[in-house]
């Protein structure tokens, strides 16, 4: 599952469906270890969850 405290700059992730393709370029500022301040939504494309390439 791709959230955004666990992207990097310079990952880049893909729609296995359609092809598309993001990359990082500034990372979020979210704790991963404080759920109450992490975002919980993973990144979807296709109605399916991004993959990171």
């Amino acid at each position: 599952m791709a959230n955004c405290c666990d992207m990097k700059e310079g990952d880049v992730f893909v729609c296995e469906k359609c092809g598309l393709e993001l990359s990082v370029k500034k990372p979020c500022t979210c704790d991963a270890d404080a759920p109450d301040k992490c975002c919980t939504v993973p990144l979807q494309c296709c109605g399916q969850e991004m993959t990171k390439k």
